[in-house]
């Protein structure tokens, strides 16, 4: 039953191939590391400025959020105001009192705009440094 069963005549081929294995030269595994550590550091650092850009973004973002807040509340008011006078409805009565308090409202007008105005030159100096960065 010789023929069924192969007998082994040497070192099978596993055996010449982990013998054949051995360590990669050290210049190329410090050439390595050094090319996986620069590829490293760029995106670290793309990926730094990416982060900052969308923070100021963010910040600016909220910075004019008070602005478009007044600007929709006004063209509300006023499309309110221009529908109300082309369909020729009357004055409600509380607008007779309204029209005689709004003497007043010129000097709230002016303190919450020198309150944006305040808050702006506030955060000027951080978008300043975000928007005009030299390459």
């Amino acid at each position: 039953m010789g023929w069924f069963v192969r007998e082994r005549k040497g070192i099978s081929w596993k055996d010449q191939t982990l013998d054949s294995i051995s360590a990669p030269p050290l210049p190329l595994v410090v050439f390595s590391l050094l090319l996986i550590g620069l590829l490293y550091f760029e995106t670290s650092s793309e990926q730094k400025e990416r982060v900052e850009r969308k923070k100021s973004g963010f910040r600016f973002g909220l910075l004019l959020l008070p602005l478009v807040v007044v600007l929709a509340v006004n063209m509300t008011m006023l499309r309110h105001k221009m529908l109300r006078y082309n369909f020729g409805a009357p004055k409600p009565v509380y607008e007779a009192a309204v029209e005689t308090a709004e003497e007043g409202t010129p000097v709230a007008r002016l303190l919450l705009f020198l309150l944006l105005l305040i808050l702006m030159v506030h955060y000027h100096s951080s978008f300043h440094s975000s928007w005009f960065r030299l390459f």
